[in-house]
């Protein structure tokens, strides 16, 4: 396994269609999250599937039409059909049952002056998107309207959710969450580390982060990066910015797919090779300079399939950080992780893998026919 460095990159790019005609499935997963001890898939008939270690985040998914949902350490929440969250999990569990223990006491009891209020989904139907903290009890939904609403327990020092409306999309950064409002401007909150200097960034029209960095694509397809201890700058040189479709983020490591299907990862470093005055806001473009270099992904990720099979298949979706899924174009799933063996993570569910192709008769063997019932 290869060293996780300092974030450097997160590329991003508009997504491309497959042009592969596939046949049809009865089901097809159209998103995926992962958490450290789950997989749960939303699939095209609205289903949410969960696999991984033996905890009732994966025993007990919610069951009805879902739209969206995202996964914690020990939580998970999901948007309804009808755009309201619905929450499970160990910790989500233990709140309700001490508020179903208060309100058996005392049915008239105000969960507002007991803080509880603010830990459960809010009553409301507006919701689109809904992004879980990594691992404390905490989420937040974007609405319709572009509203950021969080519940949960999250220590003040790490900020608060922004006010207003106007936000088109909501991330996980793997320590908290980031929120880019509709004139490109970026917000974000619960991580110490972004939170200090993600402002100078931008605009963009799409974002991607990692634990320590954030870099987002601009309304000129320009990948520009920000992370600690060097200015802002822009992202890889083409053909990379340009070649991947959908990419998440391990450290200085940007893994996606690429146009013809299949999955690649790229080390890159980027710095600025003279010192300039505080008030220029990004390095010259004449003296960015850049080392990259492929990394095969089946380096990075261990216990999925193998680096053959993996290079012979073809994706269109690519999902995680230290562990990995991927949707192939045919609509199973291949899920890799840091573990090689002993990661429950891995065994994807039997619905969501390739199906063996029936055996072709040997040429001049004639097939019994089947028996007729008297």
């Amino acid at each position: 396994m290869t060293k996780r460095l300092t974030p450097l990159i997160a590329l991003v790019a508009f997504p491309l269609l497959g042009c592969l005609v596939v046949p049809a499935r009865a089901e097809t997963p159209v998103q995926i999250d992962i958490s450290p001890n789950a997989v749960c898939a939303l699939t095209d008939a609205s289903e949410i599937v969960c696999w991984g270690f033996d905890i009732p985040l994966v025993s007990d998914p919610p069951a009805g039409a879902f739209t969206n949902l995202g996964l914690g350490y020990n939580d998970g929440c999901a948007i309804s059909a009808d755009g309201a969250v619905v929450c499970w999990g160990a910790n989500y569990f233990s709140l309700r049952g001490k508020i179903d223990r208060l309100l058996a006491r005392d049915p008239e009891a105000d969960l507002h002056f007991f803080g509880l209020a603010q830990r459960v989904p809010p009553d409301r139907t507006d919701f689109v998107q809904v992004v879980v903290h990594p691992w404390q009890h905490y989420a937040c939904a974007r609405t319709n309207e572009g509203e950021i609403v969080c519940w949960g327990s999250l220590p003040p020092q790490r900020g608060t959710a922004p006010s207003g409306t106007g936000f088109v999309e909501l991330i996980n950064t793997g320590r908290g969450f980031c929120a880019l409002d509709a004139e490109g401007r970026t917000t974000c909150w619960g991580d110490l580390i972004i939170d200090q200097y993600v402002s100078e960034v931008g605009p963009f029209v799409r974002i991607a982060a990692s634990g320590n960095g954030l870099c987002g694509v601009t309304a000129d397809a320009e990948v520009r990066c920000r992370v600690p201890g060097s200015p802002p700058a822009p992202g890889p040189p083409d053909p990379y910015s340009q070649i991947f479709r959908n990419v998440h983020v391990i450290g200085s490591q940007g893994c996606a797919v690429l146009d013809d299907g299949s999955l690649h990862c790229q080390q890159t470093h980027h710095w600025c090779s003279h010192f300039f005055a505080p008030s220029v806001e990004y390095c010259p473009a004449d003296q960015i300079r850049f080392i990259s270099w492929d990394i095969p992904f089946t380096t990075l990720y261990e216990g999925g399939p193998d680096r053959e099979t993996t290079a012979e298949r073809r994706y269109s979706q690519l999902f995680g950080d230290r562990t990995a899924c991927a949707i192939t174009t045919e609509g199973h799933i291949d899920c890799w992780s840091d573990f090689p063996r002993g990661d429950p993570r891995h065994d994807v569910p039997e619905r969501f893998r390739p199906q063996p192709m029936p055996e072709e008769p040997e040429p001049g063997v004639e097939e019994d026919e089947p028996e007729q019932e008297p």
